[in-house]
């Protein structure tokens, strides 16, 4: 891929920038109006939301609830694949399901820190995920540019403390 050489330097510079963002983050508020921010990332802080006062939803009851949930503390379980979490496994493995239109009110987006992005599963894999409900259309509603899940699409957003994999079963 020699082709990627003249862009590695571009491809640093972008990912310090989206590790500084996403760190500014979770501690600062929300753009002011007329804000210029362009938002690289999101998550929630783990102190603030975590397993033990997280209250537990369900995958349907987080899609339903719009922006009613908007700031809680939620535990959800479902099928996480790449930057969104599926209430079904054959939904998350669809061709381009994060952004399928068809699938629109049947995910919810998925905002977190790098170290757990990277091991976002590129299948459905069953997990809980821990964090901050928001909406795409209002979480940054100042901003420039939002990159991420809400780049490409809209709905309910996890800004995710935690991922919990669900346990293996063996299956005889």
């Amino acid at each position: 891929m020699s082709y990627l050489r003249p862009y590695r330097a571009l491809f640093a510079t972008l990912s310090m920038l989206v590790s500084a963002s996403a760190a500014a983050q979770s501690s600062q508020p929300t753009p002011k109006a007329g804000s210029e921010d362009i938002i690289l990332g999101a998550w929630s802080d783990p102190a603030r939301c975590n397993a033990k006062n997280a209250k537990p939803f369900t995958f349907d009851e987080v899609v339903r609830s719009g922006p009613a949930l908007n700031g809680k503390c939620v535990a959800v379980e479902g099928f996480w694949a790449r930057r969104a979490l599926f209430g079904r496994a054959a939904h998350a493995d669809r061709r381009k399901s994060n952004v399928l239109p068809a699938l629109e009110h049947k995910r919810i987006g998925i905002y977190a820190r790098e170290e757990i992005l990277e091991h976002a599963p590129q299948r459905a894999t069953r997990y809980t995920i821990v964090g901050i409900v928001g909406q795409c259309e209002t979480e940054w509603p100042d901003a420039t540019m939002v990159m991420g899940y809400c780049h490409y699409t809209g709905g309910p957003i996890i800004k995710v403390a935690k991922a919990i994999a669900a346990p293996v079963r063996n299956v005889r």
